[in-house]
């Protein structure tokens, strides 16, 4: 940690002033505590302030760089989280909110807690510990400078719907939504979302990761190598595999499956923007690559998989990560489940 002590300022002013900090002059700010507060801080947060790159375009981190900076310097010297922490947090959902979502630039529209609600809740294509994580990050950078905010009720991260797999009639309107996008790419990448995360269970970034020589195909059916610190095969459920075959027909070995083919680096929002900015019909399910990936395993658990195959092609390692689904599966009927215990299914 390298905060300085906390100040003690005028948060409505100080609120109104985010994003133009540096740049107050003294009849916006008689006491001169605007431009005080970057000048405070130590050396060592300053040099991580001017060194952080997020992983966004120049343009879109340009839009958004003071108002991230200045909240973050506000906020720091009043909670417990590392600039670095802080910055990363902080720039990832203004990105969204303001590059992706169009909202303005001002904090009593940005940090609202049922704004941060939704995006940890609906928006971000994470793990829930991960969403937890900004969420509590984000909450706090709300509390400091928007002390008087009224209270919102939040979404429950591990709540029932943030995991229920999709019908098969989703999972239609799903297919017409990939199929329905207004360029060849954008339909490339929706394929290749609905097949790595319907049909292999991947994470979103997981399938950010893929490249073309990730995915084999021979005449067992399409597997894919997943990289990354959970490396593992994962056989595609067969429904998916021409999907799969169509959207990678051209890349060549090297190239990204998802994005742009050629793209350098991963960026936490890369799914969501696309999600976000993609074509999508009235009425149809909102697409959650959790939700696809809940879809599933749930088919798996549906069809009696072998339990240690799922585990290991879904990169769990507790059991208890899978219980949870079991409200999803189907319960077997009087007879089937006297078969099943009575061993008679396996003779």
């Amino acid at each position: 940690m390298c905060w300085s002590d906390p100040w003690i300022f005028d948060v409505q002013l100080i609120s109104s002033l985010i994003g133009q900090l540096r740049r107050t002059n003294l009849t916006d700010d008689p006491t001169n505590i605007a431009t005080a507060i970057h000048s405070a801080l130590p050396a060592e947060c300053v040099t991580v302030m001017v060194r952080y790159q997020p992983e966004m375009s120049p343009q879109r981190w340009e839009r958004i760089r003071e108002f991230v900076e200045d909240a973050v310097a506000v906020t720091a010297p009043n909670c417990a989280y590392t600039t670095s922490r802080l910055l990363i947090v902080c720039s990832h959902y203004v990105d969204w909110a303001v590059n992706i979502a169009s909202l303005p630039l001002q904090p009593q529209i940005l940090f609202r807690r049922e704004l941060i609600s939704r995006y940890t809740s609906d928006v971000m294509n994470q793990a829930e510990g991960t969403r937890r994580n900004y969420r509590a990050i984000l909450l706090r950078i709300s509390e400091i400078l928007l002390p008087d905010s009224p209270a919102a009720e939040l979404t429950a991260l591990n709540s029932r719907v943030s995991m229920e797999p999709y019908s098969e009639a989703d999972l239609t309107r799903l297919e017409f939504w990939a199929r329905g996008q207004n360029t060849p790419g954008r339909e490339r990448n929706a394929t290749v979302l609905l097949a790595l995360c319907a049909g292999g269970g991947l994470w979103s970034n997981e399938a950010c990761e893929a490249r073309r020589e990730d995915i084999q195909f021979d005449t067992h059916g399409v597997l894919v190598f997943v990289r990354g610190n959970n490396a593992r095969q994962v056989p595609l459920l067969a429904r998916w595999e021409p999907w799969l075959r169509v959207a990678v027909a051209g890349l060549d070995a090297g190239d990204r499956v998802f994005g742009s083919p050629t793209r350098k680096n991963n960026s936490k929002n890369l799914v969501t923007a696309f999600i976000q900015q993609s074509v999508q019909p009235p009425g149809m399910p909102r697409p959650q690559t959790n939700r696809m990936r809940a879809t599933w395993l749930v088919t798996h658990l549906t069809a009696r998989t072998d339990m240690r195959a799922l585990m290991t092609a879904s990169g769990v390692g507790k059991f208890e990560n899978l219980a949870r689904l079991l409200q999803f599966v189907p319960e077997l009927d009087s007879v089937a489940y006297r078969q099943h215990l009575r061993g008679e299914l396996n003779k």
